[in-house]
């Protein structure tokens, strides 16, 4: 190994620590700043919780890790949001919005009158874009996925071009109708773009030109409507035809597939109006299993939208594999109801899992990465400090404490240990992740942990809890 590949590896998990903390301090997040494709869905404060739920566990089935996903909400709490994402089968970024999401478009709706809890459909463009650089779809929450589209390919790999779902059947478009070409109906149920498109330039020019009528309504004003299919018109988006995304409403007795005979080239169906009534196609579509229900869901299966995905955060395998966190509930399920501490929040899915079973958790990392919204109301304090620093200043002792670092070099491990045991509760445990570390390539200098166990005095006890990679080691004080 060259000097410079050893430098390399050498300041790896450093560099990835600092690149946080930078982030953080800009107020940016790795998830919005990545190229792999997003899919995204739209969720206010509606009947249609579970159809998104629905939605995004038929999506992470169907594509998986191939892409990413988020969940954007307005006006739902945390318990609420964690409830929807609990049948994801891959890591979801959930994203609460406010008028601040989308600054420019929030002042033309304020200018007319229309205070933020009248936005209504506008909401589905805060923000503009998630990840401006990849490929990006944009849906309703009450549209779900059941196939991937014959151009799927092209998109993930940020070829294709603008898509827009379409309605044939009539419909308004408010003040705006005059700007629509009647050669196309779109309807903007879903967005499908590909990477560094912009569209809220043309959405703002047209309010310009024509300012919404003043005590604007967006819960009820079809105005927006008029606006998106304008602005998509103007900017060439292909239809998505009916006949592959029908209409499924809640009173007509036939889905709705526009002029087209076709009926084999279905991927996705659109259940209107589940926002504010029931819609038995949802119901009928399940039950012949067109749409897949999840059942028996454990307390690690609901927080799998917490895990790091493969590569979403930017670090394959940032997120602990289930195979590891079950050992952790299996040698820590004694304790309960007991104090954890878990150093290393990363997104929170570790002390959402301990909650479950019954701890009551404080989680520290170096930033915050979305735990303290992704855990709010749960009997979790989440702490944004150094691990360092914290251990110095805390007085609390703890039942369980878990550790799982970004920085394993043995000079942190030095100093880690020489505050950790005081922090443990008698009969407390240990448990740390990264045993095996440096066994892996580019991680190579990552030999802390492992040099900590090998050189434990013999007040300690040590137990191996799996050697699956990263390893996990259980230590007891025998005292």
């Amino acid at each position: 190994m060259t000097l410079l590949n050893w430098f390399r590896n050498f300041q790896k998990a450093k560099t990835l620590a600092l690149w946080d903390k930078f982030l953080f301090v800009q107020n940016k997040r790795q998830y919005q700043i990545n190229s792999r494709p997003v899919i995204r869905w739209i969720k206010g404060d509606g009947l249609d919780d579970h159809v998104t739920r629905a939605a995004i566990f038929q999506a992470t089935r169907i594509f998986g890790d191939e892409v990413d996903y988020c969940l954007v909400t307005q006006g739902i709490k945390p318990d609420r949001a964690r409830e929807i994402l609990s049948w994801a089968e891959q890591s979801v970024e959930w994203l609460p919005i406010t008028e601040i999401d989308n600054t420019k478009l929030a002042k033309f709706l304020l200018d007319a009158g229309c205070k933020p809890e009248n936005f209504g459909y506008w909401w589905k463009w805060f923000p503009e874009r998630v990840r401006i650089n990849a490929p990006e779809w944009i849906l309703d929450g009450d549209m779900v996925i059941v196939a991937r589209p014959p151009w799927f390919s092209d998109w993930k790999a940020g070829a294709d071009p603008i898509r827009v779902t379409e309605n044939l059947e009539e419909q308004l478009y408010g003040e705006y109708s005059n700007h629509i070409n009647s050669s196309s109906r779109l309807y903007s149920g879903l967005i499908s773009l590909p990477p560094k498109i912009h569209y809220l330039k043309a959405v703002t020019a047209l309010l310009k030109t024509q300012p919404l009528e003043k005590n604007h309504d967006g819960r009820t004003n079809p105005s927006e409507q008029g606006v998106i299919a304008s602005t998509f018109q103007k900017l060439k988006a292909i239809p998505i035809p009916l006949h592959e995304f029908p209409f499924a409403h809640p009173v007509l007795d036939e889905l709705q597939f526009g002029a087209s005979s076709e009926r084999n080239s279905i991927w996705g169906y659109h259940f209107v109006r589940t926002f504010v009534t029931h819609n038995p196609w949802f119901d009928k579509l399940t039950s012949e299993g067109v749409i897949v229900s999840k059942s028996n869901q454990n307390n690690i299966s609901k927080y799998r939208w917490l895990s790091g995905g493969s590569g979403q955060w930017g670090i394959p395998g940032w997120g602990m594999d289930e195979r590891l966190l079950d050992v952790v509930i299996e040698s820590t399920i004694d304790m309960v109801p007991g104090a954890a501490l878990e150093i290393g929040t990363s997104r929170g899915r570790i002390a959402a899992v301990l909650e479950d079973i019954g701890f009551q958790v404080t989680t520290v990392d170096h930033v915050d990465r979305g735990a303290a919204k992704n855990l709010e109301g749960l009997n979790v304090k989440v702490v944004v400090d150094s691990a360092i620093n914290f251990l110095s200043l805390t007085m609390d002792k703890y039942d369980i404490i878990f550790v799982d670092l970004h920085d394993n070099s043995t000079k942190t491990w030095k100093k880690i240990w020489q505050l950790l045991p005081d922090k443990l509760s008698q009969n407390g445990k240990i448990i740390i992740n990264n045993l095996n570390l440096s066994d892996i390539e580019g991680w190579k200098q990552e030999s802390g942990v492992k040099d900590l166990i090998q050189n434990l005095g013999i007040d300690w006890n040590v137990k191996v809890l799996t050697n699956y990679p990263p390893g996990i080691v259980l230590v007891e004080s025998k005292t």
